[in-house]
């Protein structure tokens, strides 16, 4: 749909119901006030009539009893008012008549273009009636004072004429200037509309590498547009980003081991004393094992990353760590645990993925904690806010702070660190609170160690 030919359509729309309802109002207001102008202009002329009547001598009255007096009507040459008429030879006047009557029956006065019957009954007020082939307003007046009825009477096109004038006339301004409007307004269509046509051929002519901000200069309406197209290019430009440092990390950590594992498969076709050959296998059997835990992870971090809404309830957090625990009971069972759980601490959460949280943060918490260390691990509720807060805490040698900060970023590891891992745990442990609206954080235990404490909003 074309947003021109929209706004265009919508405000001729508007422009010409405005036309049409004041035409109507117009109309509507001049043939009301037409109507009662010329009411009141035969009201007066039947009174004018009557004075007439009255002023003349009682011989002349009786004489018109036999002798009806005519007023000449002049035949006009014009019949509408787009027509020329002088003073003398108006159309007004053959569309204007007049009768003067007696009680019983005897015409005394009328217009020669009226003919010598009554124009209406002999009843007072205003009618409308078929008379002489055209329809008529007509007055009937009696005079009480000279015992008589006066009619006085206007051809209805006279009124329908001037209304039609007086609409024709409001309608031509309009229908000069519509036109124009309509030529204006597609002018400022494309001229208003020209920066947004400048940024799509911007857009359309852009290297897809180039992902530099747009530096165009807008309208304010346009600014917004541009501001949401720089920052959605900003987040592509970092998803780019993570995406080459994601697979150049990953071609490093895969390139050690699988350098050793061919390292050791040449040194194994080599071997011939059995202690050799069994160095050789169990560094295959290590390489191998190291690849497989780096492949799982990127795997679980890509599926964590796909991950839009976490399906979330209500989970008692004490049970679910005794649960994680006794699935890793073959692996702690020589660590001394330190175990503070409320009963009944709910925490809104999905129990599968905060579950590979405790494992992860809990087997790494084995792993540095030397042989049987003791390892500690607290649950309690903030009194401000109501969110759940659990701390695992090892004894092992720790971290300085630095390097606490950056233990969530995606394959580090601390040089000369022994332990084997990839690196990609405690990163994927930080996306998945983070999808619960929750926070991990990382920093120096007391005495010694890494406390790793994590943040959950309260039940659902």
């Amino acid at each position: 749909m074309s947003l021109r030919l929209l706004m265009m359509g919508v405000m001729l729309l508007g422009i010409s119901l405005s036309i049409g309802i004041s035409s109507w109002l117009s109309t509507h207001d001049s043939h009301q006030q037409i109507e009662e102008l010329f009411d009141a202009q035969m009201l007066q002329s039947a009174k004018m009539l009557e004075m007439f009547y009255g002023a003349q001598p009682e011989e002349h009255r009786q004489a018109l009893v036999t002798h009806p007096l005519l007023l000449a009507i002049t035949p006009a040459n014009v019949e509408t008012f787009d027509e020329d008429a002088s003073a003398k030879n108006l159309a007004y006047e053959q569309k204007l008549a007049f009768q003067i009557w007696q009680p019983d029956g005897h015409l005394l006065v009328r217009s020669t273009n009226s003919a010598a019957i009554p124009m209406a009954n002999f009843n007072e007020g205003y009618h409308r009636n078929q008379f002489q082939g055209s329809l008529w307003h007509i007055y009937c007046y009696y005079s009480v004072r000279d015992d008589i009825w006066i009619m006085a009477g206007q051809r209805d096109d006279v009124r329908q004429e001037l209304v039609q004038q007086i609409v024709g006339n409001s309608l031509i301004a309009p229908a000069i200037v519509f036109p124009l409007v309509a030529l204006l307004m597609l002018f400022l269509s494309y001229w208003l509309l020209e920066p947004l046509q400048t940024l799509a051929d911007k857009l359309k002519r852009r290297h897809p590498d180039d992902l530099t901000p747009l530096q165009l200069q807008l309208p304010s309406e346009l600014m917004t547009v541009r501001d949401a197209i720089n920052a959605y290019i900003a987040r592509v430009t970092a998803a780019i980003t993570r995406e080459r440092q994601f697979s150049g990390d990953v071609a490093h950590e895969l390139k050690t081991p699988l350098a050793v594992i061919k390292l050791h498969h040449q040194g194994l076709q080599q071997a011939t004393e059995p202690g050799e050959i069994l160095l050789h296998h169990q560094a295959l059997d290590k390489g191998i094992e190291q690849i497989a835990h780096t492949v799982e992870q990127m795997l679980l971090l890509s599926r964590i990353e796909s991950l839009e809404q976490l399906q979330v309830t209500s989970v008692d957090l004490g049970e679910l760590v005794q649960q994680v625990l006794n699935d890793m009971l073959p692996l702690i069972a020589d660590y001394q645990w330190q175990l503070e759980l409320p009963p009944h601490l709910q925490v809104c959460a999905d129990a599968f993925y905060l579950k590979l949280v405790l494992k992860n943060i809990i087997e790494n918490a084995c792993k540095y904690s030397g042989d049987a260390g003791p390892i500690r691990i607290h649950a309690w509720q903030a009194q401000h806010n109501g969110d759940v807060m659990l701390q695992v805490v090892d004894s092992g040698p720790g971290l300085d702070e630095a390097h606490c900060q950056q233990l969530t970023e995606r394959f580090f590891r601390v040089e000369k660190e022994k332990v084997p891992g990839s690196g990609l745990g405690l990163s994927i442990c930080a996306q998945i609170i983070n999808l619960h609206k929750g926070q991990l954080s990382i920093k120096p235990g007391t005495p010694c160690g890494l406390a790793v404490q994590i943040r959950l909003p309260p039940a659902c």
